[in-house]
């Protein structure tokens, strides 16, 4: 324990000063929560979730079209942060006028200003955070979630009047902190866009990802007539404080235990949960639906932060406007999930979803799988580990996407092993696949190959030089030169932060780029390239 009081101590330091404004982002949760979902006494509040989630998402799609096209001034995003102040205030209004008369127009005023004002009082925070670095975001977007889960579960045990009242009080909050967290002293982003370099599959596998998972999410919400569930008091401290938890424990890996936070690890933390509430809600007996549903909107809530810390990362290494990178991937998630859950209300209407549970259950398995194969594959994105810390990105890349000339890579410095790494793959050689029209196309002739060398130099890094004259992807390149090393593919799975399987397919591709079937093949290769005396 003593040994860890100087390593709390330095990461307390490069935290500070702590700006409490960003903490605002909370307002904004504690708010939706009160007006749109019910404090979460039940699952959510049906119907007015539903409409509500549906002008949201349509605005977060509009904007993020908008600001695609052109960039907002930061006057401009004071003006969105007012309006969206303004609007969710109104829809409070609003929404309290509904609890007296019920009205129609009274309840779509609600629903559609609530919408238009959250997005926009939500997602101008963006501008704030896409100036603060990879700890700094995720320490006060995931505190700022907690704190936000703390003041929904307080709401909940008010009356409907005291919590609407206390709720009209947060965007004001948020506008407040959120004009003095653009004020804070903090430099203007100087970030490398290496994110313009990623292929737009990237982006796009990401919006899809996410819309399947919030398709499941939806569903499982209304399983299995599509009505909200009551949740009780056990649910709600069961939902809240899991987040809580959740998030304090990732602020506490990522910012005082000073480890690397990847993507991969909170997207399992997803599934997990999704998965555990399914298998939970439908076994017997049904007084375990409050909690499975609990575990549920743990996941849906977490996911809020994830995507939120995911985003602001990709925003702040790209050139696009962050507005429009984060509203597409909110309006993926919150679309999908409102698809899910009208396609719930619908089986239950038609009465399919009383005898056909199990197949609604599959649907939801198999997009929680889909999910799983989109999002957990361990090269997304392939330009920059997202979540990297300077020091950990200065080892795998230059801040402007091309190959870092790393001391272990670089065969000026050192001479390549001589034993054959047959622990580098499991099957060497075996595994290998011929090489298509395309791919031997890549590889030089011989006439070509010597004109290669003699324009090559010994300082030029194994890597380039697989790029340059076999035409190896960057993740090829890597994962061939540290073969050429003799690493292991669990040292390699570890540097490059993906999955064994994803170095061994990585290999087969390389292997048969550059015509070579076993490990000491390419450490030939290699040697006869740069010499055996280096």
């Amino acid at each position: 324990m003593s040994n860890d009081i100087p390593k709390m101590q330095r990461a307390l330091a490069t935290m500070q000063p702590f700006l409490a404004s960003f903490l605002g982002l909370a307002a904004v949760r504690v708010w939706m929560q009160s007006n749109f979902f019910g404090s979460y006494t039940q699952s959510d509040a049906g119907l007015l979730s539903i409409v509500n989630q549906l002008f949201y998402g349509l605005t977060m799609l509009i904007a993020a079209y908008i600001a695609l096209r052109k960039t907002p001034s930061s006057s401009a995003n004071n003006a969105i942060a007012w309006t969206g102040c303004i609007l969710m205030t109104l829809s409070t209004v609003f929404l309290v006028v509904n609890t007296e008369i019920h009205a129609t127009w009274a309840f779509a005023a609600t629903c559609i200003l609530g919408g238009i004002g959250g997005a926009f009082g939500g997602g101008t925070w963006i501008a704030a955070y896409v100036r603060l670095g990879v700890r700094q975001a995720i320490l006060y977007g995931f505190l700022s979630l907690a704190l936000g889960s703390l003041g929904g579960l307080a709401l909940s045990f008010m009356d409907e009047s005291s919590a609407y009242v206390t709720s009209m009080f947060m965007p004001a909050i948020s506008l407040l902190c959120y004009q003095n967290a653009m004020k804070a002293p903090l430099a203007p982003n100087s970030e490398k866009p290496v994110y313009d370099d990623e292929p737009r599959k990237t982006m796009a596998t990401f919006l899809i990802g996410f819309a399947i998972f919030g398709l499941a999410l939806g569903i499982s919400r209304g399983f299995p007539m599509g009505d909200p569930t009551s949740m009780g008091t056990s649910g709600r401290i069961v939902h809240q404080l899991g987040v809580v938890i959740i998030a304090l424990f990732i602020i506490w890996w990522t910012c005082i235990a000073q480890k690397r936070l990847s993507f991969i690890f909170l997207w399992r933390i997803e599934i997990a949960l999704v998965a555990g509430g399914m298998l939970l809600l439908s076994t017997p007996p049904d007084e375990a639906a409050p909690f499975a549903i609990a575990i549920v909107n743990i996941a849906d809530t977490l996911m809020l932060a994830v995507i939120w810390v995911t985003m602001q990362d990709i925003s702040r290494h790209s050139s696009v406007n962050p507005l429009a990178i984060f509203g597409f991937a909110w309006a993926a998630r919150v679309l999908a999930r409102d698809l899910g859950r009208v396609a719930i209300i619908a089986l239950g209407a038609t009465g399919i979803a009383s005898t056909a549970a199990n197949v609604i259950i599959g649907i939801i398995v198999f997009a929680l799988a889909m999910s799983m194969a989109l999002l957990l594959s361990g090269e997304l994105p392939q330009t920059r580990p997202l979540f990297d810390t300077n020091g950990n990105e200065a080892k795998r890349r230059r801040s402007d996407g091309h190959e870092q000339a790393r001391p272990e890579l670089h065969l000026a410095n050192q001479k390549l092993p001589d034993q054959e790494a047959d622990n580098a793959l499991d099957n060497d050689g075996s595994q290998t696949t011929p090489r298509s029209a395309s791919t031997t196309s890549a590889v030089p002739g011989a006439a070509e190959r010597d004109d290669i060398n003699d324009r090559a130099t010994a300082q030029e890094p194994i890597e380039e030089w697989f790029k340059r004259s076999f035409g190896l992807s960057n993740r090829e390149a890597e994962v061939a030169a540290l073969i050429a090393q003799g690493r292991s593919k669990n040292y390699i799975a570890e540097t490059l932060f993906v999955s064994q399987n994803t170095v061994r397919t990585h290999a087969k591709n390389a292997y048969a780029k550059l015509d070579v079937h076993s490990n000491q093949e390419l450490i030939d290769l290699v040697r006869d390239h740069y010499g055996e005396s280096l």
